[in-house]
Formats: structure tokens, sequence, C-alpha cells
């Protein structure tokens, strides 16, 4: 050592305001001349020189001093030791009252191995909460405008700007009030992951319904309605099971519970909803699948012969429809 005086610290390279993944980070050491080239380090920011002991194995003066910049100054005398050592003077952690402390203990009352701990599962939509709320709202609008399209064709522009609008303002309801409830509840609003659940279900269900539309012309399958309205059931309880999910502190026996809620009351509100527009009488008009180009078609047609073999049951499911209506609508006679 044929030094009178070396600094030392807590890493190879020095103390640094630089970052870890930038070559100036192994560059320069901390030195006194320049006392704001260091990061914080509690160690030597917090403690002085006295909190420290440093034993010379081979003789010899050997000095601590307080340097700026989080550097503690060892200075020797004459006679140079082989092996030196620093020992931080009493507790280097002592919990005290007021203080906040978190740990992490694991007990175990016999002499089995204790099970290993549960592996820790990265919550994707947390992590991908933005581009899968930017694809749901895509998928959102593109629906949207391709609706305005097809219903509006020589008014696109009108319609394409109704739609959006109408989209947008169903997100931004939906999205904002679960986010208000998660703000209350939670502490944080999650705007995006509430974002993400609400344009996902609306996208699923949007496209799910043009894509049942084009299946029921294809396959011309009478049982593809209870399977539709199965799925979106389904959908409807993922997504509201995951807004409790991230809006509340519940359990998940009740979250599940109240998720179940959901298809039960949407499928409420859509049969009042279809009583109330459906007239339910005689000269009701059931209008069938969208018409679809024919290359569309998997199922043959059926013959006349074929469809009318079924006659009688189509007529026991006229009366039945014509004494329902006169039931629910009665036909009073005309006074005199």
């Amino acid at each position: 050592m044929g030094l009178n005086s070396i600094l030392i610290t807590r890493f190879p390279n020095g103390l640094s305001d630089q970052a870890e993944n930038t070559i100036f980070n192994s560059v320069p050491f901390p030195t006194k001349e320049k006392a704001d080239f260091y990061e914080y380090f509690n160690d030597f920011l917090t403690y002085t020189a006295a909190d420290w002991t440093i034993t010379n194995a081979n003789g010899g003066t050997l000095a601590l001093a307080d340097e700026a910049g989080g550097v503690l100054r060892i200075t020797n005398g004459a006679t140079n030791g082989w092996s030196v050592s620093m020992q931080k003077v009493g507790e280097a952690f002592l919990p005290e009252v007021g203080k906040r402390f978190a740990a992490r203990i694991r007990v175990r009352t016999s002499s089995q191995a204790l099970a290993p701990e549960k592996l820790f599962r990265r919550d994707l939509l947390q992590v991908y909460r933005t581009p899968i709320a930017l694809g749901g709202v895509a998928l959102c609008m593109a629906f949207a405008i391709l609706m305005a399209w097809i219903v509006a064709p020589t008014q696109l522009t009108e319609a394409v700007l109704v739609a959006v609008l109408s989209a947008a303002g169903a997100l931004g309801i939906w999205a904002g009030a679960w986010a208000l409830v998660s703000r209350l509840t939670v502490g944080a609003w999650q705007l995006r992951v509430h974002l993400a659940l609400a344009s996902i279900c609306l996208a699923l269900w949007a496209w799910g319904w043009w894509l049942y539309g084009l299946a029921m012309f294809a396959l011309q399958w009478r049982r593809l309605t209870p399977v539709a309205i199965a799925l979106a059931a389904l959908v409807a309880f993922v997504i509201a099971w995951r807004h409790l999910r991230y809006a509340t502190r519940m359990r998940r026996v009740f979250t599940l519970a109240l998720a179940l809620l959901a298809p039960l009351l949407g499928g409420g509100v859509w049969w009042l909803v279809d009583q109330q527009l459906d007239p339910r009488t005689v000269n009701r008009v059931v209008q069938g699948p969208a018409i679809q180009p024919p290359s569309v078609r998997v199922s043959p047609s059926l013959d006349l012969d074929d469809y009318l073999s079924d006659v009688a049951e189509l007529k026991r499911e006229a009366n039945r429809n014509r004494q329902q209506s006169l039931l629910a609508s009665p036909i009073h006679d005309e006074e005199d």
C-alpha cells in the first residue's frame, strides 16, 4: 500500500448518478472535489465515520474521516497493514417506534421440510393494459364504421360520425363508472384496465352478433341461437368478474357471486325490451337471418316438399300463437 490515502466506497465502480445500462456508470470514482457526483446510499450518508471501526491486522495507524459524496477516507501511517477490515458500530438495523417495518416470515413447528412458495404470476392485463385497451377500442370503432356503411351508404360521413361518437360515449360511461368505483374502494383509478375490459366485451358482443347472423345464413342451424346466448352470457360473466376483481377488495367467492348477476340482469333487461318492442300478435313478422352472398351458404336449401312435411306442426304452432294473442288483446264487440 504505497498510498497515504484511500477512498472506500461500497460499489466497485464508485457511487454514480448514471443509469446502470450506460457506459458512464463504470467510468469515474467520486472525489471530494466534485461532491455532487454520487447517489444516495444509506450506510454512508446516514452513518458517519464514528459509526465504523477499522482493524489493521499487521499494525500501523489507521484513521477514518467523512468525505463528501458518501465516502469514508482511510488514512494510514508509516506502516502499511496487509489486512484491513471494517465493521459497523452497534446495530445496522434497529426498529424504532413510529417507523414502519414489513417482513415476510415463514415458521415451522416440525422437522418436515416446508413446501415451496407459490410462483409469482404476472397479471397480463395489468402489464399489457394499454395495447389491449387500444385493440379493443379499435375493434369497436371498426364495427361501428362497418354498421354505418351497411345501414346508410349514401350518407356515410354522418352515419360514421354518429356511430363513432355513440361507441366512444358507451365505452366512456362504462369504463368511467368502473374507474370511479375503483378509485373509491381501492384508491386507484385503473382507467386503462377497465377500458380494456369494457372495449373487449363490447367488441366480442358486437362482432359475435355479426358472426352469428352470418353463421345462421350459412348453416341454417336452429340450435345456434341458444349457443350464441350462452357465449354472450359467459363473456358478460367473465368481464364482470374481472371488473370486480380490479375495482373492489372483496373475497373471490363474493366477486364470483356478484359476477353471476351480470348475465342474469342483462338477459332480464333484454327480455323486457323485447316484450315491449314485439307486438306479440298474429300479425307478427319475424325476420330471418340477413341475406348474404350465395357463396357463403354451407347448408343446402330445403326442397318445398321437405319444408311442408311438418305442416301439421306448423298449424298447431300458429293456433297456439293465435290463442295467446287473443288472450293478450281480446276483440270486443261493437255496441249498437
